[in-house]
């Protein structure tokens, strides 16, 4: 019962880190835009949360230990923004053809959508890995 308090509290403080990590590194502020009701904003963020709880819980589930949690689950987190900031980069330059944020900010419902299954798709790659 203990482990599961520990690991859960742990969990949840990482997700919550990630949480105000998020609005930090990218280029425009998601709770901002997200009191502002865009949508795209919304989508976008919401799908990077998912994709890092994923994360998360991938490793939980591979961890022998609390500090191995904390080990994995922080580069899980870190390693999900840089990905997810690459993989926006790329779009933005064959897809769009300008930045994602000015995407976001316009309210784009298509490319929010798009981003949020890149977001997911990435934690889908780096989930597995979260082993020893």
């Amino acid at each position: 019962m203990a482990a599961f308090l520990l690991y859960s509290f742990v969990g949840f403080i990482l997700l919550v880190v990630s949480i105000f990590l998020i609005p930090l590194v990218t280029p425009h502020n998601e709770w901002r835009l997200i009191k502002q009701k865009n949508r795209a904003s919304v989508i976008v963020f919401g799908g990077q949360i998912y994709a890092i709880s994923n994360n998360l819980y991938s490793a939980i589930a591979n961890s022998v230990s609390i500090p191995d949690f904390l080990l994995f689950g922080a580069v899980a987190v870190l390693w999900q923004i840089v990905l997810f900031l690459l993989v926006e980069w790329i779009a933005a330059k064959v897809f769009y053809k300008q930045r994602f944020s000015r995407l976001i900010e316009a309210g784009e419902i298509e490319p929010a959508l798009l981003f949020a299954v890149f977001a997911i798709a990435v934690s889908n790659v780096i989930s597995p890995s979260l082993i020893w």
